[in-house]
């Protein structure tokens, strides 16, 4: 009985210190991006997290997504979303984040902040752009703006 007692209890150690780490949240710059890079991790594999990763970016960058959206319905005859715009066969982590607090630094300037994301060996880093809006942190895309298609040229004559 004591035997099975103490290895219940050392089996029941690791569940515990999961238990205790803190999920991401976007209550922060660095939960926000750790959550829109497992978002995108998943998108891969499961369609609707794409929608997850969406919802974590900034206003404008929604909208500019949503300009694309609308421009690739009207030249491809089919509906498109928003989501749809962002690449999900394209994206890859070049690097993973070093683990805990070494991964990833922020800095907040108002309603504005800038997280540098570092591998562990710190020879590879990302700074990303986010900002604060009624929802939590955002991450801003740096987008080009959207482009009409131009027709093609008539041959000369």
């Amino acid at each position: 009985q004591a035997g099975r007692v103490r290895w219940l209890s050392i089996a029941l150690v690791p569940l515990a210190l999961l238990g205790c780490t803190e999920a991401p949240s976007d209550d922060t710059p660095s939960g926000a991006v750790r959550l829109f890079l497992e978002s995108m991790a998943r998108a891969e594999h499961d369609p609707s997290a794409v929608e997850d990763a969406y919802a974590l970016l900034a206003e404008d960058s929604r909208r500019a997504l949503a300009e694309r959206a609308h421009l690739a319905s009207s030249l491809g005859g089919r509906p498109m979303e928003p989501w749809d715009m962002i690449a999900r066969g394209r994206f890859r982590q070049t690097f993973a984040p070093a683990r805990g607090s070494r991964g990833m630094r922020e800095t907040i300037e108002g309603n504005a902040a800038t997280v540098v994301v570092e591998n562990e060996e710190r020879d590879r880093r990302a700074e990303i752009q986010l900002v604060r809006e009624e929802e939590g942190w955002r991450v801003v895309l740096d987008l080009p703006p959207a482009r009409e298609a131009t027709p093609p040229s008539a041959p000369p004559g």
